[in-house]
């Protein structure tokens, strides 16, 4: 696990979701033997249903974002982002080849003078 020195403002730092994990975790031993396994279970299916930690829900919480560090490891943004979500597309280009359509993000590729494919 990578671990940041200095996180992006506004984002729980790596020992802050650590020490949140702690605290719930001794939190529990208040409430019985089972309490602990239940919390874990409780944050593996978490993980498995959401694709977020349960340090997540309490970094959005805070922040207002929408915070994933599962999301944060695989592509190297930041732990919380803004709510709107914009996805922007390259255009593709699509011209017609012996037996079938390729496609190609920048126009004319190969510099064959043909009509792109609507």
């Amino acid at each position: 696990m990578r671990m940041l020195s200095n996180p992006p403002r506004g984002t729980l730092g790596a020992g802050a979701a650590v020490a949140l994990a702690l605290a719930a975790l001794l939190l529990a031993g208040c409430f019985g033997v089972g309490a602990p396994a239940a919390i874990a279970g409780g944050a593996a299916s978490t993980v498995i249903a959401e694709d977020k930690l349960p340090t997540d829900f309490l970094a959005e919480a805070v922040t207002g974002q929408d915070c994933n560090y599962i999301r944060h490891l695989d592509d190297k943004g930041p732990y919380c982002r803004p709510r709107e979500r914009r996805v922007i597309e390259r255009p593709l280009y699509c011209y017609r080849t012996l037996g079938g359509i390729d496609c190609y993000e920048e126009r004319n590729p190969y510099g064959v003078h043909q009509r792109t494919v609507n």
